[in-house]
């Protein structure tokens, strides 16, 4: 089994540091896609600012990468950055990512920065409004 899917399974095991040993492997070759996972590690473990860091050295090697762009802005929204979520989340639409937990994640943005006109826009759809409406019962 290649190393890459290794550390994916140690991830999904809950096996974190297995998998960091790994991905700090790959990311040693500079491979963008292994510091986007450390990222998710990172954020699973509640360490955000490392998160965001992760994110960022991906997209410094693929500044191309939709999916390093949306789990930055994610991130960026767990710690009330909802301006800069928004900058990194429209960059990964732009870059080709649509996908309804994007959508959810615009909207929620733009509700927190006051933006309803582009929150109606998301919300028009009504799988979004609801998934929106979980979130904001929280």
């Amino acid at each position: 089994m290649n190393e890459f899917l290794k550390a994916i399974e140690f991830t999904k095991l809950g096996e974190y540091e297995k998998a960091i040993e790994i991905y700090q492997q790959l990311a040693a070759k500079n491979i963008p896609e292994a510091y986007n996972n450390l990222g998710n590690i990172y954020r699973k473990k509640g360490l955000i600012g490392k998160a965001v860091e992760m994110y960022k050295k991906a997209i410094n090697i693929n500044p191309e990468f939709p999916e390093a762009f949306f789990n930055m802005g994610c991130a960026l929204m767990e710690i009330d950055k909802y301006d800069e979520a928004i900058m990194a989340l429209e960059k990964s639409q732009k870059l080709g990512l649509h996908s309804f937990d994007l959508d959810v994640q615009l909207a929620l943005c733009y509700i927190a920065t006051g933006k309803q006109k582009k929150a109606q826009e998301k919300l028009s759809d009504k799988n979004v409004e609801n998934e929106v409406k979980k979130y904001l019962k929280e």
